[in-house]
């Protein structure tokens, strides 16, 4: 389990990892709400069951008759599905517990790690809970400046002759790139997995911290593995997709690695792993 997430918070997170998909699925979130607020917004998703997903079933069911109906039936539980598979995928829950819903061995719900992202396709995005939560602040901040960029260009169209109109040329440039910006995390949301600490079984990972000792300068170093968008250099926080990150990843205590730098190969030996 990564950080205790409650059932209103992974709403909101399951909400905004859903940004670039079809309206369709963003039209089914009032079912999602629906099983939360049953639940309780401040229920921690960790004390999640299976017993309490089948009584969820029971009391939804009866309320709206569809117990008879198959494809009805299917279509109530599609919202609910998709949030706990995206609740297992980032480890808000401690177990998959989309098997619950009973909808065959193909519903999804991977851990995190390699079968979360095998299940995305082969592209999953690795981040920490707090890289997660900088992400989705970033974009609202991003998402705030659409209005402020829409007034420029409105008032840059007010000069007729666009022929030379070079306000209206560097709004459209700053809304491009805003909007490039905004669809990058968007995706990367969608992307989102979480590696808890049984997905990891000791190796190194993203959200890890290892100890180093350079072979040949017997000096040690100590670094916390992040996703691309957490890297603070200044606090030991290095990529999971640099030299060091490549190197270290999926590797256990004891192991030693080479990290091919600018200046050639170096060996490393990894003393220790904390998740």
């Amino acid at each position: 389990m990564a950080e205790p997430t409650s059932a209103g918070e992974a709403l909101t997170h399951f909400v905004n990892s859903l940004e670039l998909e079809p309206e369709t699925l963003r039209a089914d979130r009032p079912a999602v709400q629906l099983f939360v607020e049953w639940l309780g917004a401040d229920r921690d998703m960790s004390e999640l069951t299976g017993e309490d997903i089948t009584e969820y079933q029971s009391v939804a069911n009866g309320e709206s008759g569809e117990e008879e109906n198959g494809a009805s039936e299917l279509s109530h539980l599609e919202p609910l599905r998709a949030f706990l598979a995206y609740c297992s995928r980032m480890a808000f829950t401690d177990e998959n517990l989309v098997p619950h819903l009973h909808l065959g061995a193909n519903a999804g719900g991977a851990r995190g790690g390699q079968g979360a992202v095998e299940e995305l396709g082969g592209e999953g995005y690795h981040v920490t809970l707090e890289g997660l939560q900088s992400m989705e602040r970033q974009l609202e901040v991003y998402k705030a400046e659409r209005p402020m960029i829409a007034d420029k260009l409105r008032a840059a169209m007010a000069d007729k002759d666009f022929r030379e109109n070079a306000p209206l040329d560097a709004a459209r440039d700053e809304q491009a790139h805003l909007e490039s910006r905004i669809r990058d995390i968007e995706q990367r949301l969608r992307r989102a997995v979480i590696i808890d600490r049984d997905a990891k079984r000791g190796r190194a990972n993203v959200g890890s911290t290892v100890k180093l000792l350079n072979v040949d300068r017997k000096s040690e170093q100590v670094f916390t593995l992040v996703s691309p968008t957490e890297v603070d250099p200044a606090k030991g926080k290095i990529s999971i997709e640099s030299p060091v990150g490549v190197a270290v990843r999926n590797r256990s205590a004891g192991e030693t690695v080479v990290v091919e730098a600018p200046s050639g190969p170096i060996s490393f030996k990894l003393i220790e792993v904390v998740d």
